[in-house]
């Protein structure tokens, strides 16, 4: 294994309209029962690339491919009006890291296992699971989101190694003690949901959603612009190793919310008292990027341009940040090449380099002209992107990184 740093900022604010890109989407017609809504249109995630897309709970009417033909009739829904962004969520859960949590949540169920597996394609997969098992589907969202915000998480050894209590009993102390610690904090919380699951053998994953104060939302429905009152969620997750003893957190608030959500946690599922020490990520020392991204191994990989496409450097008295960025003009030169040509001074003063973006390149694929890039971001205080990728890939990665110094093994 290979030490990995996690960012110690505190989980982005959120609401219960969670936010995920989506991407590859294509479709240039509007499906029936889109075209009397141009606002639905020109939103819909279904007609746009690359967009970030809110996603909210309720129904919808027909369920699409990403080519915009529907795929089948949902029972019980109104229209296909009614909801269009719930399909966003099943598309987004279809693509690998959201694959990975649908097999997890379903690991203790032979039936619902066999059923993934027959499915023929991970859209199917996602749409299946939505129809036959929405809780574990609903479960699945919840890993699927702190994987993908586990940069931002918090990281503490909590001192003691024992097998969470998932008894109805302490789940409901749980409850009963963070909504009171929201009630006193924000004047919310008088609703609380909360389950834990297994995610691996010694891995516990705890989803605590809490209810927050009404808000005004503004609308379609059909041809209708209509105002709803409804409670927003508040999400917080705590990841936790019985082996080891540490855990991570996700929890909207800064430190106070962390440490509340660990300390209860720890009084009704573990049945201790704690005092959760704070894991702070290392300070990786990026220097080595100075010289470019000189790593052969990655060119025996199949990569075939190392380019460093971005720095962000700090004066010595700290009193002058610059980032500077390769254009494509440059035709894939190192930005530490263009510095010593244009502005050897930062390089040459050894002004601190806090963050990078590296871009590593496959060659095009036969009969396409664009090459396929791989962009990873790591900064000084420990933040990497390397959870984005898949396994083998995020491994192949880390070695980069170990062979330049920036991270060790261990």
């Amino acid at each position: 294994m290979y030490r990995m740093p996690f960012n110690r900022a505190a989980q982005p604010e959120e609401s219960d309209i969670g936010v995920f890109p989506l991407s590859g989407i294509k479709g240039k017609q509007a499906p029936a029962g889109l075209s009397g809504n141009p606002s639905l249109i020109d939103k819909s995630p279904l007609y746009r690339k690359d967009t970030r897309v809110p996603i909210r709970g309720g129904r919808c009417g027909n369920i699409f491919s990403s080519a915009g033909r529907p795929l089948r009739k949902v029972r019980g829904c109104k229209s296909t009006d009614d909801r269009i962004e719930p399909i966003t969520y099943r598309s987004h859960q279809a693509i690998a890291p959201g694959d990975k949590a649908m097999f997890e949540v379903a690991a203790g169920d032979a039936a619902v296992l066999a059923g993934l597996a027959t499915c023929k394609s991970d859209t199917h997969r996602s749409f299946w699971l939505y129809a036959k098992h929405p809780v574990l589907f609903d479960r699945a969202g919840d890993v699927d989101h702190f994987e993908r915000q586990s940069s931002h998480a918090q990281q503490h050894d909590l001192g003691v190694r024992r097998t969470p209590d998932s008894s109805e009993s302490a789940l409901a102390a749980l409850r009963a003690d963070v909504s009171a610690f929201y009630q006193r904090e924000m004047q919310c919380g008088d609703r609380c949901k909360a389950y834990i699951v297994e995610r691996s053998p010694g891995v516990f994953l705890l989803s605590v959603h809490i209810k927050d104060l009404s808000m005004v939302r503004l609308e379609f429905e059909g041809d209708e612009l209509k105002r709803r009152v409804g409670n927003p969620n508040i999400h917080s997750v705590i990841e936790y190793s019985s082996v080891t003893g540490v855990s991570r957190s996700l929890a909207r608030g800064g430190a106070k919310y962390h440490q509340a959500l660990l300390k209860t946690f720890a009084r009704h599922l573990l049945g201790v008292d704690i005092d959760a020490q704070r894991l702070m990520p290392p300070t990786l020392d990026l220097s080595a990027l100075r010289l470019g991204f000189d790593v052969p191994q990655a060119q025996v990989d199949g990569f075939n341009v190392l380019q460093i496409k971005a720095l962000t450097l700090l004066s010595p008295d700290t009193q002058l940040k610059l980032d500077c960025t390769a254009m494509a003009s440059s035709e894939h030169r190192c930005v530490t090449g263009l510095l010593a040509e244009k502005l050897p001074g930062p390089l040459a003063e050894r002004w601190l380099i806090t963050a990078a973006q590296i871009n590593l390149y496959y060659p095009p694929a036969q009969g396409k002209v664009r090459p396929k890039v791989v962009t990873v971001e790591v900064t000084r205080k420990g933040r990497l992107n390397l959870h984005k990728f898949d396994p083998v890939l995020q491994a192949q990665l880390e070695r980069y990184l170990v062979s330049l110094g920036i991270l060790e093994t261990g």
